[in-house]
């Protein structure tokens, strides 16, 4: 009897088919993802809300900014953990570890404690942001690989609205339970930390339920529980079929062998690959593609509710509702130098004033523009087969609005063109997509961890540069910003079309 040939990793995964162990690890990937957006930008309005800290308008600067300080700092060595320790060990030890920190962080005695639980917290929970696309990449088959990261991102997507929603009831509570052994008041901004982390420790627990990457097991030389694990999928998979997966040896196309080394020498060798030919264009290519989505988005998500309440405040207190955006930026930048003007020297500090709740107007704005994003997101990913296109229109949409709101005669159809400005943010999905497609097995999760370093190196740049360059020179800021979403759309052409090509 001859001996049965190893079958390719594809198409034995190809055979343990789409059920239900891929939907429920998608939704549980899924729920680490909402948990740790959630987490991230839900800490913004917990650090608006700490009025017995005390903290200063420069403080609260340092707060917000940090935790991409943090993901800066470690993305490049979990992509390293990820590459070498698993898909799973990142995820379980990260987001749990962020859920404990978190916590700790609800019982901060100063706003440096805080500053120190987030920041740790933030360097743990960012692993997720790459190791969750990578475990459903390579545990999901090719028909469905695409559509289900676009669902994941749907929840990122929703995440600071989600926030938005939690912080709302939170905040509202009244009490105060006195902390002797501390010295504090456990309040509903403490209690609020704790109802954010809660996603976390959830999704921390529930991974653990699940197999490792086959993919990566088989990279790493451990053929045989690869195989179990794949015979395991299918079972689940195929729970009404009486059939197993018969596999007896299995081969990735792409595998790379594996050596021990130093920790900075293999971080080396993992990345050197991205940065020389073959891959040296795709990378510089994707990488940038992705720091103009974080930059565009990310940054203007900071404003969105200032610029609001501007509106608000232009339609309640003049009689006209005419001028765009920036208009109305520039009158309330004269009105601000005004007040400052005839305050000098009193001790009402104006942008101190803590009120310890976030205004109604916040929460509607973040949770009607995340939910509207979310379902363009789930409807886009129905259109994978389209995804260069898909892209391509993202990013061309983004560029005439933002070329067109500061030409907008009223401020109701400039403030929705600034929105639409912001809709880079549903090509996330497919730029994930682009890198567990393109690169090799060895090197997913390094070119993944470090393609959210560059995207929030861009984040931090747009919330403290263009934030500030749009109070001054707000017309041309926005003519340079559509121009660079523009250079995106020539660098989004070059990516592989969709099709292959039939000769």
């Amino acid at each position: 009897m001859d001996k049965e040939p190893p079958t390719a990793f594809e198409d034995a995964l190809e055979r343990t088919g789409n059920g239900l162990y891929n939907n429920v690890l998608v939704l549980t990937c899924g729920l680490i993802l909402l948990a740790i957006g959630v987490d991230l930008f839900g800490f913004g309005l917990v650090v608006a809300a700490a009025c017995d800290l005390n903290i200063t308008v420069s403080q609260k600067g340092i707060l917000t900014s940090l935790p991409y300080v943090g993901i800066l700092l470690v993305s490049f060595p979990w992509g390293y953990i990820s590459d070498t320790r698993g898909r799973k060990f990142s995820l379980i030890v990260s987001v749990q570890a962020a859920f404990v920190l978190s916590c700790l962080a609800s019982i901060s005695t100063n706003w440096l404690f805080l500053a120190l639980m987030k920041f740790f917290s933030v360097c743990f929970s960012c692993a997720a942001n790459s190791a969750t696309y990578t475990l459903v990449g390579e545990s999901c088959i090719k028909r469905v690989r695409s559509k289900y990261m676009l669902l994941m991102t749907c929840l990122l997507i929703l995440s600071p609205g989600i926030g938005a929603i939690l912080t709302y009831p939170t905040l509202l509570l009244n009490f105060k339970s006195e902390i002797p052994l501390l010295g504090i008041n456990f309040t509903p901004w403490r209690l609020l930390i704790i109802v954010l982390a809660i996603p976390s420790g959830i999704g921390g627990i529930a991974i653990c339920f699940f197999h490792e990457s086959p993919k990566f097991l088989i990279n790493s030389g451990r053929n045989d529980e690869a195989i179990e694990v794949l015979k395991s999928m299918h079972a689940i998979n195929n729970r009404c079929s009486k059939e197993s997966l018969q596999i007896t040896s299995i081969y990735l196309e792409d595998a790379v062998a594996t050596k021990q080394t130093s920790l900075f020498r293999a971080m080396y060798e993992l990345s050197a690959p991205l940065f020389r030919p073959p891959m040296l264009w795709r990378t510089l290519q994707l990488f940038f593609i992705v720091a103009v989505v974080y930059f565009t988005n990310n940054s203007l998500l900071v404003w969105l509710p200032y610029v609001m309440n501007l509106v608000r405040m232009n339609l309640s207190q003049t009689n006209t509702t005419t001028g765009d955006i920036c208009t109305l930026i520039s009158m309330k930048q004269e009105s601000i130098t005004a007040s400052t003007n005839t305050t000098i020297g009193t001790n009402n500090v104006t942008p101190d004033i803590c009120l310890g709740y976030i205004e109604n107007n916040v929460i509607i704005t973040l949770f009607t523009a995340q939910c509207i994003y979310a379902f363009l997101t789930f409807v886009i990913s129905y259109l994978m087969k389209w995804r260069r296109t898909v892209l391509l229109s993202i990013l061309c949409i983004s560029t005439v609005s933002g070329a067109l709101l500061s030409l907008m005669p009223e401020p109701i159809s400039s403030v929705f063109l600034l929105m639409v400005f912001t809709c880079t943010n549903l090509g996330m999905g497919i730029l994930a997509s682009y890198f567990v497609d393109l690169y090799p097995t060895s090197c997913r999760g390094m070119v993944a961890c470090l393609s959210i370093m560059v995207g929030r190196t861009s984040t931090f740049v747009g919330i403290n540069v263009v934030g500030n360059l749009i109070f001054y020179h707000c017309h041309i800021t926005f003519y340079m910003w559509s121009l660079l979403v523009f250079s995106s759309v020539v660098a989004s052409w070059f990516l592989p079309p969709d099709k292959p090509l039939k000769h």
